[in-house]
């Protein structure tokens, strides 16, 4: 290994090496052209890139705040990284459409515009709230551990389920809203 850079050799898909599709089950998949996927420790000296139908895959966007559409991991069901998305703006609409209706469903975050009722008890805080997908109730256990600051006011709610909601900018919410999660930010 001649430099630090070896040990991270990032393979990019682009529209002339891969081809998204939708299983019949209607998940994203992949053919590329890709070195052959193997154990980290296989220690084959043959690295050329063959044709291969790499089945469902999964996504994972490397910035998701700072540039949704750029930088997308394309992973195996174990989480293995095949290859690297640059932008979505390489691929035609039709493979744009697959990635990013997985991507939307993944990355579900409904945005917060109105805080109707915030309440503590017991180390959970239970919110009503107003999104853009409509009126929303759930809990949040630890709260303080449980709103991400992102950046420029933005913030990051994850309920005792996992599920994430955005406030885009906290300074923008009403001054109601804005009274019920001060203490918190």
């Amino acid at each position: 290994m001649d430099n630090y850079l070896d040990l991270a050799k990032i393979t990019y898909l682009t529209p002339e090496n891969a081809r998204f599709y939708v299983t019949p089950g209607g998940f994203p998949a992949l053919e590329a052209v890709l070195p052959k996927f193997g154990d980290d420790l296989e220690l084959s000296g043959d690295d050329t890139p063959v044709k291969q139908d790499l089945g469902r895959v999964w996504f994972h966007r490397c910035f998701p705040f700072e540039t949704p559409d750029e930088y997308i991991s394309v992973l195996n069901r174990d989480g293995r990284e095949y290859a690297m998305i640059r932008s979505l703006d390489d691929f035609p609409d039709e493979a744009r459409e697959i990635i990013r209706a997985e991507l939307d469903r993944k990355y579900l975050c409904p945005v917060i515009y109105a805080i109707s009722s915030l309440k503590e008890k017991l180390g959970y805080s239970y919110w009503k709230v107003v999104t853009d997908r409509g009126k929303i109730e759930f809990t949040v256990y630890d709260t303080y551990r449980n709103i991400a600051r992102v950046g420029g006011g933005m913030l990051i709610i994850t309920d005792v389920d996992g599920n994430r909601y955005l406030i885009e900018n906290y300074d923008k919410l009403d001054r109601i809203s804005y009274k019920k999660i001060e203490l918190y930010i």
